[in-house]
C-alpha cells in the first residue's frame, strides 16, 4: 500500500506468496524493473517503508501481540528497528516494514514469515517460541530445513559480517557482488532458505 495523507492505496492485486517482497529488494536496492507473475516490482515507497494490509487475520490481537513480543523485540535487539502495526478490524491489519528491512532479501523473506507464523493464533512471547515443537513454524509452514531453523534461531536477523551488505546471496557468482546481469527469478527465490544454503552453514 502507498499512504497519501491519511489513505493507503493498493499498489497490488491480492498476493499469497511473500517470494514478490524478494523482487521489491530488488528495486529497492539496485532500480532493477520486471515482472513475475503479473506482478510489478516497481512500487513507491513511503517515507519510513511500505505499508502491507493483510487481510484474513485469525485474531487481530493476539496477532498485534505476538507481533510486538515476540519480532519487533528480535527486530529491536538486532537491528535497532521494528514494525508498526495497526488494527483495522476483527480480521485486518496493517503493517508498516521499515526501509532498513528492504535492502537485503534476507531480512525481508524472514520477517514476512515470521508475521505469516504470527497468523496461527498461538501467542508468541520471544524470539525462541517461532522455534518450538508446538509452533507452526515447524508443524505447518515447514518451509525453513533443519539448516534453516538452526541459524535463524540462533542468528535471527544478523547475517555474518562477510554477507552484511549484499542485498542477495544465491551462492558463488549469484549474489550482490556479482558482476553478472540480474536474474529476476533467481531474485525472487532467494529467501531465507536460499541465503543459509549459499552461506554453508
Amino acid at each position: 500500500m502507498f499512504k497519501e495523507k491519511d489513505t493507503l492505496h493498493s499498489q497490488s492485486g491480492l498476493l499469497k506468496c511473500k517470494d514478490f517482497f524478494n523482487d521489491v529488494v530488488a528495486w529497492k536496492v539496485k532500480k532493477a524493473k520486471f515482472c513475475i507473475y503479473k506482478f510489478n516490482n516497481a512500487i513507491k515507497f513511503n517515507r519510513f517503508g511500505v505499508y502491507l494490509l493483510l487481510t484474513n487475520v485469525y485474531d487481530a490481537d493476539r496477532f498485534i501481540e505476538s507481533v510486538e513480543c515476540a519480532l519487533n523485540s528480535k527486530l529491536y535487539n538486532d537491528l535497532q528497528v521494528s514494525l508498526k502495526v495497526y488494527k483495522q478490524g476483527k480480521d485486518k491489519v496493517v503493517v508498516l516494514i521499515p526501509n532498513k528491512l528492504w535492502k537485503n532479501t534476507y531480512h525481508i523473506s524472514l520477517v514476512t514469515m515470521m508475521l505469516r507464523v504470527c497468523n496461527y493464533n498461538y501467542c508468541f512471547k520471544c524470539w525462541e517460541d517461532f522455534f518450538k515443537e508446538y509452533s507452526p513454524l515447524l508443524t505447518v509452514e515447514r518451509v525453513f530445513n533443519k539448516e534453516t531453523i538452526d541459524f535463524t534461531l540462533a542468528n535471527g536477523f544478523i547475517l555474518p559480517k562477510k554477507w552484511k551488505s549484499c542485498w542477495y546471496n544465491a551462492g558463488w557468482g549469484w549474489n550482490g557482488r556479482a558482476k553478472k546481469a540480474l536474474n529476476a527469478l533467481t531474485i525472487h527465490n532467494n529467501g531465507v532458505v536460499n541465503w543459509v544454503k549459499a552461506l554453508g552453514v
